[in-house]
């Protein structure tokens, strides 16, 4: 079944990388699809990593997992969504590492709500999170978020 969430993490945003500097670093690597696509502008990059350095690693949502974020009128053109999974972890914060990036960009306060409500179904079980985290390649990435997305349905 497709859901908005597997429209949106498809082969053109998703990304695997070995390592990144620091989680500034990690941001960018993630947004660099979406902001290839013009679905983002710069800025709004800049002000996922403001809002971080302001209110601390609050995008750590679960445990390995980061899903950055900053308003609509920070730079948002399109709604989408980017992931980078990295093969060693990066920092967000102390006791904070994480592996998968998850980036969002909603061009509203509502209509990222169900890719929210999808993504949450992958991301609830530490254990499907792990076998995400394993994946070597995007399509295996998309096979099992197309595999959880649909547990509920």
């Amino acid at each position: 079944m497709i859901n908005l969430l597997t429209e949106l993490l498809n082969l053109n945003t998703i990304q695997i990388a070995n390592e990144v500097a620091n989680w500034q670093d990690a941001i960018h690597v993630a947004s660099l699809p979406l902001l290839q696509q013009n679905k983002i502008e710069k800025r709004y990059i800049q002000a996922m990593i403001e809002s971080i350095e302001q209110h601390g690693p609050y995008v750590v949502l679960t445990p390995k997992v980061a899903i950055p974020h900053a308003r609509p009128s920070d730079g948002v053109n399109e709604l989408s969504m980017s992931l980078l999974k990295l093969q060693k972890p990066v920092q967000f914060g102390p006791d904070k590492p994480v592996y998968l990036i998850i980036v969002l960009a909603a061009t509203d306060n509502t209509t990222h709500l169900q890719a929210l409500v999808d993504l949450t179904q992958v991301l609830q079980e530490p254990s499907q999170i792990d076998n995400i985290i394993e994946c070597k390649c995007p399509e295996c990435i998309i096979e099992k978020i197309k595999q959880y997305a649909a547990k509920e349905r």
